[in-house]
């Protein structure tokens, strides 16, 4: 984050060496109705950056281990996202897409095999009341939603409102694949 307001052309050199070098992921924020493909909507100068590893970004924060267990530490949220865009960018998804309006943010956004929008709302406690997914799902009418939390997901056979647990990010492409209709 930087203090004040920036030009993007301030900060592209070393944005891009960053990602080249694999010290950072983009997530590319989509505005409006997401549409597919959505890397037709990417504006290079509007991007969020994570951290290539969550632990040295703890380390950095100087995040204690009692904190992170007892989930006693402000950045928590921010934390939780970084896991899943690690998990996202190893499995092969980099860069990410997200959507935000002026009240809301989903944090991620994929489309499935048919080009259909799939939002994933990440919260990092046990209160998992999602706003921005519900704002989300009454703008842009997703057939599907996937909440990654830090509690237990919902049953197997759920196959609309997909709720996972955060460590299961890597499967959030599976689970968002396996019954898309043709």
């Amino acid at each position: 984050m930087h203090e004040r307001k920036s030009r993007y052309t301030e900060f592209e050199t070393a944005i891009t060496w960053l990602h080249k070098c694999r010290l950072a992921l983009k997530n590319f924020p989509v505005e409006g109705q997401p549409r597919s493909p959505l890397a037709a909507y990417q504006k290079d100068n509007t991007v969020k950056l994570f951290f290539f590893d969550t632990g040295l970004l703890n380390h950095m924060l100087g995040t204690s281990y009692r904190e992170i267990k007892l989930q006693g530490y402000e950045y928590k949220g921010y934390i939780a996202e970084n896991v899943v865009q690690q998990e996202f960018a190893a499995c092969g998804i980099e860069p990410s897409f997200s959507w935000g309006d002026a009240r809301a943010e989903i944090e991620f956004i994929f489309t499935d095999e048919v080009g259909r929008i799939v939002p994933v709302e990440v919260k990092s406690g046990k209160r998992t009341r999602a706003k921005s997914l519900q704002s989300y799902v009454e703008k842009c009418k997703p057939h599907k939603t996937i909440k990654l939390t830090g509690t237990q997901g919902s049953s197997a056979i759920e196959k609309t409102h997909i709720v996972m647990s955060l460590y299961y990010a890597e499967y959030v492409r599976d689970r968002r694949l396996e019954d898309s209709e043709f």
